[in-house]
């Protein structure tokens, strides 16, 4: 049988010259050791591959669609575009100590002690958005390059008031705490393109370990908003 040219354009599953624009944020998060960490790469570790940050997932597991959604380690896939307009970094404080878990850190807690864990992950918080460095790299050249990290404020973020009371100096304490970063969003100007199948990442960087104040590990997410171009079909 023979085939033409004109056999593959007639039997394509995408339509030539036609592609689909829809708002779409890049994510990807990872674990915020304990112990501190002088460089977190982000969009390298695909679904499937890293080790996952999810509250209920296996210990260990491999990433999945609620720590990234990217298809492939550090590169869009073929028929894929993203148009970036701002960057974000998120940090959520943990209350776990064991390697590879991340769990949430309570807002509201109980008692003398409760309360003095619940100030640590306050600091954490604080410490994490003052101190390091952000880096965006596409075909290792630098395109971005900030510091603190208090210069990537994510657009949704949890609010809630703070108070502490006390009928004494070492028992009953109520406390609820919550920090976070505030401001106006980091875009990018100008705006920066992905091509399918060109590298690119996103460090975090610190010049020494900096380990968090409540000896618990964190979570941290990279997001890059704004618009994926696919190919349609």
């Amino acid at each position: 049988m023979d085939v033409s040219i004109a056999d593959f354009a007639q039997n394509r599953v995408t339509n030539p010259g036609q592609s689909e624009i829809i708002r779409q944020r890049l994510y990807d998060y990872q674990l915020y050791p304990l112990a501190g960490a002088q460089q977190l790469s982000f969009f390298q570790a695909p679904i499937g591959q890293g080790v996952t940050t999810a509250i209920g997932a296996t210990v260990g597991a491999a990433k999945s669609q609620w720590d990234t959604n990217m298809e492939l380690g550090g590169q869009l896939p073929s028929g894929k575009s993203y148009l970036i307009e701002s960057v974000e970094v998120l940090f959520l404080p943990g209350a776990s100590a064991t390697a590879n878990t991340y769990t949430t850190a309570s807002v509201t807690q109980f008692a003398a002690v409760a309360a003095l864990a619940l100030t640590a992950a306050l600091a954490d918080v604080q410490q994490f958005y003052s101190t390091g460095m952000l880096e965006f790299n596409v075909l290792s050249k630098n395109y971005l390059r900030e510091t603190p990290l208090l210069a990537f404020p994510p657009k949704a973020q949890l609010d809630l008031s703070a108070a502490v009371a006390t009928n004494s100096a070492t028992t009953a304490q109520v406390a609820q705490n919550l920090a976070k970063a505030f401001g106006r969003p980091y875009y990018l100007e100008p705006r920066v393109t992905l091509q399918p199948a060109v590298n690119f990442e996103v460090l975090l960087r610190w010049p020494a370990l900096v380990p968090t104040i409540s000896t618990n590990n964190g979570r941290v997410g990279v997001i890059l908003d704004g618009y994926m171009l696919r190919a349609s079909q």
